[in-house]
C-alpha cells in the first residue's frame, strides 16, 4: 500500500473536523518545507522584547528578568 493509499484511508475513517485539522497540518507542513529557490523556512520577524513589562491581555505571561 502506497503513502497515499494509507493516507486516504485514514482519513475516510476520521470525522470531518479532524480530516479539516489534517489538510491544515499538511499545509503547515507545505509551507514549512524548502522549495527551490527559497532558502529554507521563511524567516521571521522576531518578537518584540517586553522589557520587564506585560502588555494588558497576557494574564498569564510570566517574566523572569535576566
Amino acid at each position: 500500500m502506497t503513502i497515499e493509499e494509507q493516507l486516504l484511508e485514514t482519513l475516510y475513517h476520521l470525522p470531518p473536523e479532524l480530516q479539516a485539522e489534517v489538510v491544515d497540518f499538511a499545509d503547515f507542513l507545505r509551507y514549512r518545507a524548502p522549495h527551490p529557490g527559497r532558502s529554507g523556512a521563511e524567516e521571521l520577524e522576531p518578537l518584540p522584547v517586553l522589557s520587564g513589562r506585560v502588555p494588558s491581555g497576557w494574564k498569564d505571561a510570566i517574566y523572569e528578568p535576566s
